[in-house]
Formats: structure tokens, sequence, C-alpha cells
């Protein structure tokens, strides 16, 4: 007889270890082909299911699963921070893994390794996640009971065990585009760091945000360095290319304020001339002068309001799937 666990028969048999759970306990849920390839190497293997090995996968763990997909994002790294201290306050252990999507299968790796380390519940950050098609079939096979809160998205998979916690991008930047006019400004200009994955989407709200505003211009300029040097360079070209510009919407702090000052050693009055507006409403705006208006996208909040959605529902309080909350703009002086 060999010394074999469901955790092995499932990855011989290319399914869950609750699938092989509910096939060993006669429970419905699981096909007959299924269990027909669960049976064969059951008997391939001699296995003798005993009362531990049968219920083991029900045993729950006080372990949650944190999975990321972009290491160079300070807003996952800050979300990760947040997430893991706000676990071990709750008296949860954390597992935080790296799912890169350039590599084969690398979101399905992730979760079988959450689901063979029994985990209680799962926190998925990142763009990653978003292609629910692929991540449905994921959690469908590795976590099907398993609850799971996608962090800052809007959309949920419409499964008992799926939650999300997001915010109004789109209507956070019909917001400043609406304040930008307000402000008599008709010439926008949004500009958008290197590597910044939902660029496509932001662009897409902020055109649209300009739409409702017969007399006003846009255009766009991406995977811009947030740096000195990448500021410098952007604002150049803009100056060169629509030197009508009179608002700026950038998509970072730091970007906008190193923006903010190139335009300022180039002889532009801030706000006087161009007003400008960031995002993410970092300390950064404070220290600055002037000071910069910014988009609060609601990551803290979104990220502790993850957690605790999670904790509730492990701790069996009722909770709603979906949570949406509606960005704020922090306005100072540079609008």
């Amino acid at each position: 007889m060999r010394n074999i666990t469901i955790y092995d028969i499932a990855e011989l048999a290319g399914v869950s270890p609750s699938t092989v759970s509910r096939a060993l306990n006669g429970k419905p849920g699981v096909s007959r082909k299924k269990r027909e390839i669960i049976q064969k190497v059951l008997e391939e293997n001699h296995y003798i299911p005993d009362e531990n090995a049968r219920s083991l996968v029900m045993q729950k763990t006080h372990t949650i699963g944190i999975l990321t997909d972009d290491l160079g994002s300070q807003h996952q790294n800050e979300a990760l921070s947040r997430c893991q201290n706000e676990l071990i306050v709750h008296g949860y252990q954390c597992i935080s893994r790296y799912v890169n999507e350039d590599e084969p299968d690398a979101m399905e790796k992730a979760i079988s390794e959450l689901s063979i380390r029994r985990v209680a519940g799962a926190l998925l950050i990142g763009l990653s996640f978003t292609d629910h098609e692929r991540l449905r079939k994921s959690l469908n096979r590795w976590l099907p009971e398993t609850p799971v809160v996608l962090v800052y998205q809007n959309e949920r998979i419409p499964q008992n065990n799926i939650y999300c916690v997001g915010a109004n991008e789109r209507k956070g930047f019909h917001y400043c585009v609406r304040r930008m006019a307000e402000q008599g400004r008709k010439n926008l200009v949004l500009i958008v760091e290197r590597n910044r994955a939902s660029k496509t989407k932001i662009q897409e709200f902020f055109e649209k945000a300009v739409q409702d505003y017969p007399d006003m211009g846009c255009a766009t300029y991406t995977n811009i360095e947030p740096c000195a040097a990448g500021a410098n360079g952007v604002v150049d070209q803009i100056l060169r290319e629509r030197p009508k510009t009179d608002g700026i919407l950038c998509v970072q702090d730091r970007l906008a304020i190193e923006v903010m000052y190139a335009l300022m050693e180039r002889g532009k009055k801030i706000p006087e001339e161009i007003s400008i507006i960031g995002e993410d409403n970092s300390q950064l705006c404070e220290v600055c002068r002037p000071k910069l208006t910014s988009l609060d996208t609601m990551v803290d909040v979104a990220t502790m309001m993850s957690v605790r959605m999670l904790v509730d529902v492990l701790e069996g309080r009722s909770q709603t799937h979906k949570v949406t909350l509606d960005m704020e703009l922090v306005e100072r002086g540079s609008l």
C-alpha cells in the first residue's frame, strides 16, 4: 500500500482536493468523468481512505492567501502590507505569492498552491485577476467553496464565495474634467506614467468625460517615466505640440509634481495659466508648492474593506458581495 494523500490524488487526477473529497464521500458536484478518473487513480495507487484523510480538506486553517501581480506597483506593495498587517491583527497568518503573467499558467499554479495549503480565504490584487473567465475556471477547480475577495475591482464573478471591493474610477475622472471645465480650462492633457497597466481604460474614461464639453479639446501622453527627466521631456513635447494646454491630469502624484515644476521652470504659472491634478492623494501633495490637487482613488479604504469583508465572511457575519466606493478630489493650490 502506498502512502498517498488526497492532495497527491488531486494532482494525479488533475482536479482540486475538494473534488476528491466530494468523490470519496459520495457527495454531488462531481461529474461522472471526473469520478472515473479519480477512481482509476485510487485503484492504481491502492489508496484506502481513513477518517483523517477523508476529512483533510474540510479542516479549516487560519491562513489567508494573498496574490499580487505587479512587484513594481507602489499601490500593490502598500496594499499587500496593509492586508498582512490587518489580518495579523485579526489572528490570521498570510501566504503571499507573486503571479507573473509572462509565465504560462502562472495564475492557475498560484491558486492551486493556495488550495494545497488549505487557505481559509484569499485576497487577489491586480489586473491579472480581471480576466474573469480564466479566473472563474481556476477558482472553481481549486477554491470552489473558499471565500475570495477581488481587491480594487468593481465587477465580481457571480458566485456565492466571491466578493469584490472597488472604486468608481470612471466617475472620478469625470469629476476631474468637470472641475477643470468649471475653472475655464478648454485644452486638457492626460499624462500616464510608464507601465501603467490600466492606461487604456484610463484614457477611455478621460476621453468620454471630455466629450461632455463640446468646446474642450484633449490629448493623451503615455509611457512617461515618473521622474524629472520624464517630466521635462513630456512638458517640452506638450508645449511644442499643444501650446494652448491649460489643464493637465497626471495619473500619479510624483509625476504630476515633476510636471508642475518643469512647467514653472519654463515660465508657466500654476494654477493661473495651467491647472494640474494628480492621482493617489499621497503625502507628496502637501509638501510641494503649490500644493497638489489630487484624485483620491480610495486604495487605502478599499484594501482595508476587502480584508474586513473577508474576515466577516470567515467569522460567519453577513456581508454584501460587492462594494463600490466613490473617489474624492482633494483640492489644493494647483487647481
